[in-house]
């Protein structure tokens, strides 16, 4: 039975947001491999994209589902390994018609599990390979949605539509696997103050729109903090990790509101801008980058000083605030780096090991030792797919010649 455009879009989000069903699957999988070779595919993706984008937004860039898909060890075999196998398999006919065993031969499909033929130690390394690729997946979209009564949701598992009342709003998830608060009674002067929390995983991210309009996307590893309706004279939330915020312009009584995000070592007050933060437990500093408008970053005061730090930045341009420290160092930047993550990138410049490791961790969902103390210091710079296989990725920043990897199980190695 052919695939429509709207059965295809629902199979393509399902993939992308981890939650396909096996049934799903083959069916996308059978379409898959109707396409032919790579461009065939990377086309039917695209033109797809592009049709329904002009409909609806979709969370993701078409190229970035053709590299998931591509890159899938379950959907698209390594072309090496392909060739190889077929090899392996011509060998074996021609034995096996010389003994005169009859046997059927398994013709090995462009989407069909690796069917590996030769020693037993060449035959136990790809199976180590095979199981180390089927382990080890990009992140996607998965998050944990903490309600004020304590009542927890795992936004990855759950279906679309309402999943609770609060404080005068429904929240609901979209059919695209988004968060967004819907009003549904007036505010009154009762109301009691509810927060609630999204945290994100190691391998997940999420997009989410708060009461107020304004849009959060949350890197891996990351949690915001905010309350379920804005009231009083501004908008504060907390955040904990990396996330890229689109903030509204929200009035109340003529009245802008200014919108507050407060980190461990800073706040950062805007009233309509797009900026990026980046502030994790066990990096040595917090990030702002701006990216319009106009933002001000300050750093709280201490127990006993009137004196406050603070520096309002202007488009392209990121403030760095040391962790403990009292200065804010601001440089001008290319923008695009810091939000490369959220298009479906790792952006590096120049980066040290442990800062790039620590990112493809948090990401792939795996663990990070160092050889010695002196590989950290390696450096490192480029950008490449969020969405490139976990093997191809270590492979690439190889051939830099900077660092060698060491991959056993969920744990790599970094060695020189």
């Amino acid at each position: 039975m052919e695939i429509n455009n709207e059965r295809l879009r629902y199979l393509l989000h399902a993939y992308v947001n981890n939650r396909i069903r096996s049934d799903e699957f083959q069916e996308l999988k059978s379409y898959v491999a109707k396409q032919g070779d790579e461009t065939d595919l990377y086309q039917a993706v695209d033109d797809l994209w592009t049709e329904l984008d002009v409909d609806q937004p979709l969370p993701i860039r078409s190229d970035h589902v053709f590299r998931k898909i591509l890159n899938d060890p379950r959907i698209l075999a390594d072309r090496e390994q392909q060739e190889a196998t077929r090899k392996n398999l011509r060998i074996k006919r021609y034995w096996y018609s010389v003994a005169g065993i009859a046997a059927s031969i398994c013709i090995v499909f462009l989407l069909a599990p690796y069917v590996e033929f030769g020693t037993d130690e060449q035959s136990g390394e790809m199976a180590a390979q095979t199981h180390m690729e089927a382990a080890i997946h990009p992140g996607g979209q998965k998050a944990m949605l903490t309600l004020a009564d304590g009542r927890t949701i795992s936004l990855g598992e759950v279906g679309d539509g309402a999943l609770a009342e609060q404080a005068g709003f429904r929240i609901v998830k979209t059919e695209d696997g988004q968060l967004f608060y819907e009003p549904i009674t007036a505010v009154t002067g009762d109301m009691e103050a509810m927060y609630n929390t999204v945290n994100t995983p190691k391998g997940g991210e999420y997009q989410l729109a708060l009461p107020d309009g304004s849009r959060v996307w949350l890197n891996a590893m990351s949690s915001l903090r905010y309350p379920v309706r804005f009231t009083g004279d501004e908008r504060q939330v907390e955040l904990t990790g990396e996330a890229y915020f689109e903030v509204s312009g929200f009035t109340r009584g003529g009245r802008r509101l200014p919108f507050i995000v407060k980190t461990v070592d800073q706040a950062v007050e805007v009233l309509g801008t797009h900026f990026n933060i980046k502030a994790y437990p066990g990096e040595n500093a917090t990030k702002t980058t701006l990216l319009e408008g106009k933002v001000r970053v300050s750093i709280p005061q201490k127990a006993g000083s009137n004196t406050t730090v603070a520096n309002v930045l202007s488009p392209n341009q990121q403030a760095t605030v040391k962790h403990g420290s009292r200065l804010i160092s601001v440089v001008p930047v290319d923008p695009a780096n810091a939000i490369a993550w959220k298009n479906g990138n790792f952006a590096f410049h120049n980066s040290d090991m442990v800062e790039v490791m620590n990112t493809i961790a948090r990401w792939y969902d795996v663990d990070v030792e160092y050889e010695e103390e002196a590989v950290k210091h390696k450096r490192f710079g480029g950008t490449i797919s969020r969405f490139e296989s976990f093997e191809k990725l270590l492979k690439t920043i190889e051939l830099t010649g900077t660092v060698k990897f060491k991959i056993e199980g969920r744990r790599v190695i970094v060695m020189t």
